[in-house]
């Protein structure tokens, strides 16, 4: 039998320590858990704060991994944003600031099972406001169809809880 010299106290609070850093390690992201999913009608409800990974939003775009029940993980992105779009090893979900608080997103997200999903695809445009870091539009797969990332009634809605608010930006009052 090992006897531990340092007290049960001790161990216990280790063991916390440890349990805290696991978890904070395995939540990743900065997407709120309370309003993280996307709908797809054939790949179901998509999970950007997922319990073993999760979506980073950042003023140049998205990196991480969403994962949806019936297709496995989606990756938005390979490396870190901004995205060339331009080869297998430079792609992902790039940011741009447009008009007052939205930002515009572009570029593509990578499912192995499902293929490329593009996030500005013709007919539709993805946005976050960036006072509310609610997500707005959708996405298409050739694979998928349209992923839906906000929705009124049923409520459902992807929202970061990083600031896109560029600092030093100065609030006029008349």
């Amino acid at each position: 039998m090992i006897r531990c010299a340092c007290g049960p106290r001790i161990v216990v609070a280790g063991v916390i320590v440890m349990l805290t850093l696991v978890s904070s390690v395995r939540a990743g992201g900065n997407i709120d858990t309370n309003n993280s999913f996307a709908w797809s009608e054939n790949a179901g409800w998509v999970n950007f704060a997922s319990t073993n990974s999760g979506v980073t939003v950042s003023r140049t775009g998205l990196s991480g991994c969403a994962w949806a029940e019936n297709i496995g993980w989606v990756q938005l992105g390979l490396g870190k944003p901004p995205y060339g779009n331009s080869s297998a090893t430079d792609w992902g979900v790039n940011a741009t600031k447009g008009a007052g608080p939205v930002w515009t997103l572009s570029g593509f997200a990578w499912s192995e099972n499902c293929g490329w999903i593009n996030f500005s695809p013709s007919n539709s445009v993805v946005t976050i406001d960036g006072a509310t870091g609610r997500f707005n539009g959708y996405a298409w797969s050739e694979n998928l169809g349209w992923i839906h990332l906000r929705n009124a009634s049923p409520a459902y809605g992807v929202i970061t809880t990083a600031s896109l608010i560029p600092t030093g930006t100065a609030v006029l009052f008349r």
